[in-house]
């Protein structure tokens, strides 16, 4: 997730593809996932009936997990493979990161979106894309990156309605397809050697003496519980009692509940993730206002506030019960990972990954409205929660 601690006015990036910059994305989008990402090997399942889709020149949206960072990386490798040039809708902060990282992004099809906001230009562009039926469209529903890949998130109903809206527009003959995606990392079995020192790393990191003699699980939830006092010290006066993940929606309640009554904004039947994202708008709007700049402690309470929600979506990034429920190798891998991320501020996968991309049966958007009565509106909710419903059975543990 992103801290979004510098607050600048959202300047809109369109995608700027250019079929010759395709081998330099290749290869710089191979190096990071053998590099950075640790991924070893690709497997894709189901990218044949897609590819003809694209061929005979239908409307694709593809929609997947988005539980790590190599997932752009692993389909621009489907892409390479199968002669696809995928379009990304991409996070603002990708761009905003500098210029090189704008151009790559831009060059190789992604356009931004401002994730706090209603952002008219991102939408326009996504459903052009898709009307236009040169290039399929990828969009990740999750939106943020938890770290948990086996349980998937809430999915934004925009990428729902941006596939109705676009797809209700084709030409006689042309046809619009949803195309549910499962990405899969899984880790080595070498990676367990590592456990036992990463985690004293991080007990070390907190001024504990390594617990070596612990189970990993153990270990991890001892950390969890640890880190989570400190905070709830600082924000509710005292540690506090109950399960782990009690504790964890207690605070990220308060924490949210403080900013939203400070912004005279309740969203009592919406969920956390739209909550901070309501209240992160209003404080960037506030923040970026160049006709009324905030004095300067304004600019600090609103940072502070700024901080407070960031902690609240870290803590709603825990699931509470995600590892103990099926204490994996992958599982807590991935916490071990999240847990370096957020700790340490930088984070390292225990050695290597095996990836499997599936895409499942596409979902004819046409047909799918005509059969069910929905019409571009009343079908967003139904569509957005058939998408997950497929998307959730690909992700079902497999060995």
């Amino acid at each position: 997730m992103n801290l979004q601690r510098i607050q600048t006015p959202y300047r809109f990036a369109p995608p700027k593809y250019s079929p010759w910059f395709r081998p330099i994305l290749h290869f710089i989008s191979a190096t990071l996932l053998r590099c950075q990402h640790k991924v070893c090997e690709v497997n894709i399942e189901g990218a044949q009936k897609l590819k003809e889709y694209v061929q005979k020149g239908h409307a694709v949206l593809v929609t997947p997990n988005h539980s790590d960072h190599a997932d752009p990386g692993l389909m621009i490798e489907v892409g390479r493979r199968f002669g696809i040039a995928f379009h990304f809708m991409a996070a603002r902060e990708g761009f905003e990161a500098g210029a090189l990282n704008r151009f790559v992004l831009q060059r190789g099809g992604a356009f931004s979106i401002n994730r706090e906001g209603g952002d008219v230009m991102a939408i326009k562009t996504a459903i052009k894309i898709l009307e236009e039926r040169k290039h399929p469209l990828v969009i990740f529903p999750e939106g943020e990156i938890y770290h948990h890949m086996e349980v998937l998130d809430e999915l934004n109903d925009g990428v729902a309605s941006i596939a109705l809206r676009a797809m209700s527009k084709l030409p006689d003959g042309k046809s619009g397809y949803v195309v549910p995606t499962a990405i899969r990392l899984r880790n080595d079995p070498d990676a367990e050697k590592e456990i036992p020192d990463r985690l004293s790393a991080l007990e070390e990191r907190i001024t504990w003496s390594p617990r070596e003699n612990k189970d990993p699980v153990e270990r991890i939830l001892d950390l969890g519980s640890a880190l989570l006092s400190i905070k709830e010290e600082e924000h509710l006066g005292a540690a506090q009692k109950g399960t782990l993940g009690d504790r964890l929606r207690c605070l990220r309640e308060k924490l949210v509940a403080e900013v939203e009554e400070a912004h005279k904004t309740v969203s009592p039947d919406a969920s956390l993730p739209k909550r901070i994202k309501t209240i992160r708008a209003l404080i960037r709007k506030e923040l970026t206002d160049e006709a009324s700049p905030p004095t300067e402690d304004r600019e600090a309470e609103l940072y502070r506030e700024l901080d407070k929600v960031y902690l609240a979506h870290q803590l709603y990034s825990y699931p509470g019960v995600y590892l103990t429920a099926n204490p994996t190798l992958d599982r807590i891998a991935e916490t071990i990972f999240k847990l370096e991320e957020d700790l340490l501020g930088k984070a390292r996968h225990l050695g290597r990954r095996k990836a499997t991309i599936v895409f499942g049966e596409p979902i004819a958007v046409g047909a799918f409205l005509d059969e069910n009565g929905y019409n571009s509106k009343s079908g967003v909710a139904p569509l957005t929660g058939l998408i997950r419903e497929r998307i959730q059975q690909m992700l079902m543990p497999q060995r």
